[in-house]
């Protein structure tokens, strides 16, 4: 990049072109110019100095002729600190606004009114008048977390908002909350405490017996990542745990994930009676066998909620509160009433050939225990009860104890 040839000039005056508005010039400075502070120093040193030689071809006045020459040499000093003081001021126009300007032929000779040119003429600061500009912005790279925090659940949080905030995975937030959340996503409601690791993974507590391998191998993942990926947050000496009842973060653990089972326990009446738990049906002797192609059960086609996952087995369904659900196939009802792990009202259909649905968080159940219902029939109405955050369908697809996609089952939307 070429350097200009920086030429100091006399700042220019400007004037708006004819008609315009009259243009606020800076204010006239004193008469007196660097220049001609200098001529006047030089002048008198020049004048003291000849004085000083005249004086000193007499050797009789040794004493005046030092006095002269020192006051010479005062003057001369005195002389070249006015001149430096003097500061070059950069010519700024004050314009106004959308006024044509144009430069007037006329120089004015100001004191410090200088302006610094480059090639071109465009006017140009000094480099001892240019400030950085605070900026109180600043970037400060992202740092991870120390350790596990605390996180009070707010009104509109879900899984997926609480995990993107902090930066881990879903399932990390399931798994290191067990206790509290069942491996349910639904019951992450206003006020409940979440436990966040600082990186996506397992936290886990340390018991009597536990070694590196034994942990690592429970969580399915190799020594190094608790050793080496998780340093900043275990800080292990010479590969050592600490004691029974610390905790590990265990950066990519797992755990698995299992579905929801019908309550099999009987619970006892108030006469002593026992009868079947919550909605199971205690016995039923058989009923239609369905045909294996399923059909929709909810008028709307589309997730309102949560996708199915290894954590939620099933499609939340769009449905406004009351609509109609239908029997996406031909069986019998073996469960029929509330569920106290998170579906509310549940009603689940056996088809006899190794498939059963079910149907949570239901407002009404139209169907009773050991009921035949067919294909397409209405069984229940849309609700939001149990561990639910607003009306819809949760619907899942089971194949002898597994939990298949319902996607794969279900036709087309």
């Amino acid at each position: 990049m070429d350097i200009p040839d920086f030429k100091p000039r006399p700042a220019l005056r400007y004037a708006s072109q004819a008609g315009g508005p009259a243009v606020r010039r800076s204010p006239r400075l004193p008469a007196i110019t660097p220049d001609r502070v200098s001529q006047v120093v030089v002048g008198l040193a020049a004048f003291f100095g000849r004085l000083a030689l005249f004086i000193t071809t007499d050797l009789t006045r040794t004493d005046f002729a030092r006095y002269i020459s020192h006051a010479g040499i005062l003057g001369v000093t005195i002389g070249a600190i006015v001149v430096s003081a003097s500061a070059v001021r950069i010519a700024q126009p004050e314009l106004v606004p959308n006024a044509p300007l144009r430069a007037s032929s006329a120089f004015e000779l100001a004191s410090v009114d200088y302006t610094l040119y480059a090639a071109g003429g465009a006017l140009l600061y000094p480099q001892s008048d240019i400030v950085r500009q605070a900026d109180p912005y600043t970037a400060i790279p992202d740092r991870p977390r120390r350790g596990v925090i605390e996180y009070t659940v707010q009104p509109g949080d879900v899984l997926f908002t609480i995990a993107s905030r902090f930066g881990v995975s879903p399932e990390s937030i399931l798994w290191n909350n067990q206790e509290t959340l069942n491996n349910d996503p639904h019951k992450i409601l206003p006020g409940t405490v979440l436990l966040i690791p600082p990186v996506s993974g397992v936290i886990h507590t340390i018991q009597e017996g536990d070694t590196l391998e034994s942990i690592a191998a429970a969580y399915k993942v190799t020594v190094d990542a608790i050793v080496v990926e998780g340093a900043q947050w275990n800080n292990l000496l010479e590969g050592r745990l600490p004691p029974a009842g610390s905790t590990l973060i265990v950066p990519g653990g797992q755990k698995e994930f299992k579905g929801w089972e019908l309550p099999k326990a009987a619970r006892r009446t108030a006469t002593g009676v026992a009868a079947p738990a919550l909605g199971l049906c205690s016995s039923v002797s058989g009923g239609l066998v369905g045909s294996g192609s399923f059909i929709w059960p909810a008028k709307s086609h589309w997730v309102s909620g949560y996708n199915y996952s290894a954590w939620h087995q099933g499609v939340d369904l769009a449905g406004r509160l009351g609509d109609a659900v239908f029997a996406a196939d031909s069986g019998f009802v073996v469960y029929a009433g509330w569920s106290n792990v998170g579906y509310g009202n549940l009603v689940v259909i056996d088809h006899a050939n190794g498939w059963q649905t079910w149907y949570g968080h239901l407002s009404q159940i139209y169907v009773t225990c050991g009921q035949t219902v067919w294909q397409g029939g209405t069984i229940a109405a849309v609700g939001s009860t149990g561990n639910s955050s607003g009306p819809h369908l949760h619907f899942e697809t089971r194949y002898q104890g597994s939990l298949p996609n319902p996607w794969n089952v279900l036709p087309a939307p």
